[in-house]
């Protein structure tokens, strides 16, 4: 049974690695996971004789007075700041100055200063502003350079919040005593879109592959800093801040990557405005803190779905399969219905333990409730995976007794086909 086991794991180890070179167009713009979380406030100050001030940001800077020229026809004028770390000119560096015309009409009117140059007449169209709770995206780019910000823009709604809406007035009216604030129900909510992503074919499945420009500059490529994101292809929001799902992009070549089903995926170079990526695919990897084979993992604990908390260390007597996955990965029908047979073939010397990722606890709930689960089901834990040396899902670890590791990364096919050849 021993040689068996050698030279199942011989062959494994022995696999000769496919590797693909893919380019992919990011034409979509995509949420990541603060998008509807953050609640950034497009602050309005009135224009006094053609005048306005610089952003000193709650009195971090002195603020400057300076003329503007703005475009004639309107009766009334309102000035403030859109966040842009690419606009390193002017006197707000940082941040993109906007002139609101007619901020308390139904159609208000938005002019950016796109060049610098404190007139409002001289960078293009201006852009209509929504009404009561509407909405409306836009595009500012910095003039002379290709560096662009996506904008979501939702006027603010104020009806029934009168204590939030007094709360504001008085900030913007106590931290910005020199100029007159034109009131929280004219201003609006600011989203920005940091995140670019395409599609990618695999045979029977597909996976979105994104770009994360982590400071709002307009480069998608910057080393150390942006990031390079996998999601699945039904998600609505990306995840940069995850480690299962996103790396760091790096001057280092092979530091960044990403495990995801089965595959590496390996960042190689991308186009400064995040419109393509190229990378390369690898099949069956392991990550490089993954625990090596004879070494024991170490002690951790675990929540189930009911909300029980357990210590692994109970199960030093059985072999152990965990199996970290994803309900929208495409094998997860497949693999849960061999973690059944698993469990009930060898239930006497083996436990399988789930980590599922879900994005409501609930979820794993009904799973455990109506997924005729006999196995351990628990809630995935980043520092967990981390602790384990797990990157990217689906992704496994089996163990001898005593948590000693066999082989990351085999599928429940293969464990189940391992064990009846090896009874």
């Amino acid at each position: 049974m021993r040689s068996k086991i050698v030279l199942f794991f011989g062959l494994l180890s022995n696999l000769v690695l496919a590797q693909q070179h893919v380019h992919v167009q990011l034409n979509d713009l995509a949420r990541d996971d603060r998008f509807e979380r953050f609640n950034l406030n497009l602050a309005l100050f009135e224009v006094k004789n053609d005048t306005i001030l610089s952003w000193d940001f709650e009195g971090l800077r002195k603020a400057v007075p300076y003329k503007i020229i703005k475009p004639g026809g309107y009766n009334f004028y309102a000035y403030g700041y859109l966040f842009f770390a690419a606009n390193t000119q002017g006197t707000s560096p940082g941040f993109i100055t906007v002139l609101v015309a007619n901020p308390f009409h139904k159609t208000p009117m938005l002019y950016a200063d796109l060049n610098n140059n404190n007139d409002f007449t001289d960078d293009g169209e201006a852009h209509a502003l929504p009404w009561r709770g509407d909405t409306t995206q836009i595009k500012l780019c910095v003039a002379g350079t290709s560096r662009c910000t996506d904008v979501k823009l939702t006027h603010n709604t104020i009806e029934g919040k009168f204590e939030y809406k007094r709360l504001m007035n008085e900030y913007y009216a106590f931290t910005y005593p020199d100029r007159k604030f034109i009131g929280m129900e004219h201003c609006y909510r600011e989203q920005h879109y940091q995140a670019k992503s395409g599609v990618l074919n695999l045979g029977n499945d597909s996976i979105r592959v994104v770009l994360f420009d982590a400071n709002n500059n307009g480069v998608y490529n910057e080393p150390d800093s942006d990031k390079f994101v996998l999601a699945n292809y039904s998600d609505t929001l990306v995840y940069p801040f995850d480690e299962l799902y996103s790396s760091v992009i790096s001057k280092k070549q092979g530091a960044c990557f990403i495990d995801k089903n089965g595959r590496m995926f390996e960042y190689i170079s991308a186009l400064p405005d995040g419109s393509a990526i190229d990378i390369t695919i690898s099949d069956r990897t392991t990550s490089a803190d993954a625990i090596k084979p004879g070494k024991k993992l170490p002690l951790f604990k675990y929540i189930t779905h009911k909300g029980e908390k357990k210590r692994i260390c109970r199960l030093n007597r059985y072999k152990l399969y965990l199996y970290f996955g994803n309900p929208q990965s495409s094998g997860f029908s497949e693999d849960t219905a061999s973690l059944r047979v698993l469990q009930t073939e060898f239930s006497k010397t083996l436990r399988v333990i789930s980590f599922i990722e879900v994005q409501k606890s609930y979820e794993l709930s009904i799973i455990g409730q109506y997924g005729q689960v006999n196995w351990i089901l628990a809630y995935k834990d980043k520092n967990l995976n981390k602790k384990l040396g797990v990157r990217g899902i689906p992704s496994s670890i089996f163990t001898k007794k005593r948590r000693k590791v066999i082989q990351y990364n085999l599928t429940p096919t293969e464990v189940l086909q391992l064990l009846r050849e090896t009874k």
